[in-house]
């Protein structure tokens, strides 16, 4: 079957899809969606088209891949209404952990496949630092590559209170290859370099800060509702 996506910008790209039953059986996930059908809205043979589509573009320029990204957003945002699954133990379980971290969860999309429970800021380094627990084996993308990415984004308060974006950066992950049962804990480091000024005198100041984890697509504003993955509000000071 041939499937061909349109560009805003006038471009076409086209991925030849497997029909879904056959995609499983070379994946050797068909037993894996079946389990993960009662867990989440999109099992892993949606992850997988995805993650295939995303490796076409990954090295598009960068207003291309956003125009892309924004044209798959569209088409799988549905894949969020793992919310309505997660209401019980899965969402539970991380807003605990977000506690335990002085955080508090924002956004919350699907947290089938990885989820975000802490953050933290170096102000010496002006880093960000997020731990991403990876919990399912499939879902990422071939391994070791293309694999795919795990995006998230820091949004500090400004003076005017108002969040606004200082630094993103990702890490990148594969489908595991070893019959290991999950989860690992990935990290996503990032340079806190756009609206961030240094503060003198040092004084301790505190701000609020966001920070929102997306499989796959990059977040684009402060406000973004992650498909895979959730938000994180918590405080920082700006110097020790």
């Amino acid at each position: 079957m041939q499937t061909t996506i349109p560009l805003n910008s006038g471009i076409r790209f086209s991925s030849k899809l497997l029909a879904p039953v056959a995609l499983l059986a070379l994946l050797g996930l068909g037993q894996t969606a079946h389990a993960a059908s009662n867990d989440t809205v999109c099992g892993p043979e949606v992850k997988e088209e995805v993650a295939k589509l995303l490796s076409t573009i990954q090295d598009a320029p960068a207003e291309r891949k956003l125009a892309m990204e924004a044209e798959l957003y569209e088409k799988y945002q549905y894949c969020a209404q793992d919310t309505q699954l997660q209401k019980s133990q899965q969402s539970s379980n991380l807003k605990a952990a977000a506690r335990r971290c002085g955080a508090k969860v924002s956004q919350l999309g699907s947290i089938y496949y990885e989820e975000m429970s802490c953050c933290g800021y170096d102000p010496q380094r002006r880093q960000f630092a997020c731990p991403v627990k990876i919990k399912q084996t499939f879902g990422f993308g071939g391994a070791p590559l293309p694999g795919s990415r795990e995006y998230v984004l820091h949004c500090v308060a400004d003076a005017t209170n108002t969040l606004v974006p200082v630094g993103m950066d990702s890490v990148h992950l594969a489908n595991e290859l070893h019959g290991n049962n999950p989860g690992w804990q990935f990290s996503v480091i990032a340079n806190a370099n756009r609206n961030l000024a240094t503060i003198q005198p040092m004084d301790g100041e505190t701000r609020r800060a966001r920070s929102i984890l997306s499989w796959g697509l990059e977040p684009t504003s402060c406000d973004y509702q992650p498909i895979w993955g959730n938000a994180l509000n918590y405080r920082i000071r700006l110097d020790q």
